[in-house]
């Protein structure tokens, strides 16, 4: 995968308290950054050397009401290396323990995977485990990647073709959640006391959250089950560097 950066941002979003480790990168804008000392007890994240304490600052949250973290467990900031990018999110961290995700690359999709989940699992049984899978992005038609997928893995022509994507309007979804779904009329006729499915292994779920968003060039479809989440899917940003060694976003 190859990403366009853009290099010119306003002065206000560059964090001066958060930059790179030392060492990471030569240039001056690294060393600058990296020479200022993160807040009392703050921890640098490893990849980006951006201080923990004030890593929330650089996600592009989207809109919508925020999910909960688990009871007795609070948001923190983490990261995994995306390629040759960094994906930074909010995750669930309880007590000693912090839910961290795994990269693998495709074919045919990327992978976000646990590598460790900090709620409920004690013996880490669902390391391996894949939360989102990842593909590419049609620059002309935003979702005809994600309708392509979904129809691909219908065997029945007639169901396939009657797939189309919406908004989800789901409380406690991102704002842009989108689902793979049959037109009204067809959705009507299912059993109204049953959570109803639609449109294959990519398509609506109603008896889990599973659902598609897009940005930052590419198509991710978040499976988070039917439990409490233990990432937050409105926070994922991609960042990588700039010609001047900073963090920025991935356009």
């Amino acid at each position: 995968m190859r990403y366009w950066i853009a290099i010119i941002l306003p002065p206000a979003f560059l964090l001066p308290a958060c930059g790179e480790r030392a060492g990471d990168d030569p240039s001056p804008a690294a060393t600058a950054q990296a020479s200022v000392q993160c807040p009392a007890q703050g921890d640098r994240l490893a990849i980006t050397g951006l201080c923990a304490e004030r890593a929330a600052s650089y996600l592009d949250v989207t809109g919508g009401e925020a999910p909960k973290a688990p009871q007795g467990c609070e948001w923190s900031v983490q990261e995994t290396r995306f390629d040759e990018a960094v994906l930074l999110y909010r995750a669930t961290q309880c007590g000693d323990k912090t839910t961290r995700l795994a990269f693998s690359d495709g074919p045919p999709m990327a992978e976000l995977s646990y590598d460790t989940a900090a709620y409920g699992d004690p013996e880490n049984a669902l390391k391996g485990e894949v939360l989102v899978r990842v593909a590419g992005l049609d620059a002309s038609d935003r979702t005809a990647t994600i309708l392509r997928i979904a129809r691909d893995a219908i065997d029945d022509p007639r169901e396939s073709k009657a797939c189309t994507v919406r908004n989800a309007r789901i409380d406690y979804w991102p704002t842009d959640a989108l689902v793979v779904d049959v037109g009204a009329a067809q959705a009507a006729q299912a059993p109204p006391d049953e959570p109803r499915a639609a449109c294959g292994p990519f398509g609506l779920s109603e008896d889990e959250s599973a659902f598609w968003r897009v940005f930052q060039g590419h198509s991710w479809f978040f499976q988070l089950g039917q439990d409490v989440w233990q990432i937050d899917p409105g926070s994922f940003t991609l960042l990588a560097k700039d010609r001047s060694g900073t963090w920025v976003p991935v356009e």
